[in-house]
């Protein structure tokens, strides 16, 4: 049996380069502002699963300013892994305070229910500075953060690779 090709259900050269050409500009277009990220480890639990794949929006925070519980991903070539995915917990002018393993911020004692466990970490107190961001995993028992000296406090526009929009 032969079948047969209306004119109209012909593909031309001409409709494959230019689906070709919008794809390509799509996927462009998309590119310049998100990306993908699969988190490795588990310093988010209970919040992000070793595995886990985020999108990123990679160009927000070239136009306003990390808000507090935002989760980012940072890049940071100091540190054994490049990229480390945190939830952001003090943004400049706040208080952080960590005392008797109860975080709180600008004096106010913080619930956080996204926490994997009850937190034991030492004393900690600092004010953010301008254009910084205290950043900490969920996992806070587990979590290399804005606590040690080898985190420390991220700068917003050198550090924050993106801003997590959907898992």
């Amino acid at each position: 049996m032969v079948a047969e090709i209306n004119k109209s259900e012909k593909i031309t050269l001409r409709d494959l380069i230019k689906t070709i050409v919008v794809s390509v500009v799509i996927a462009g277009i998309f590119l310049m502002f998100f990306r993908i990220a699969t988190v490795q480890g588990n310093s988010m639990d209970k919040t992000l699963a070793d595995g886990d794949k985020l999108l990123l929006n990679t160009t927000l925070y070239k136009m306003e300013k990390p808000k507090y519980k935002d989760i980012v991903v940072i890049k940071r070539d100091d540190l054994p892994v490049k990229f480390i995915v945190k939830r952001v917990i003090g943004i400049e002018g706040d208080k952080v305070r960590i005392k008797d393993n109860k975080l709180y911020i600008n004096e106010e004692l913080i619930q956080e229910d996204y926490i994997n466990e009850e937190m034991k970490t030492d004393n900690l107190e600092l004010t953010v500075t301008e254009g910084k961001v205290f950043v900490m995993g969920d996992n806070r028992n587990y979590s290399t953060d804005s606590r040690s000296k080898q985190v420390g406090v991220i700068d917003c526009k050198s550090e924050i690779y993106g801003k997590v929009i959907f898992v």
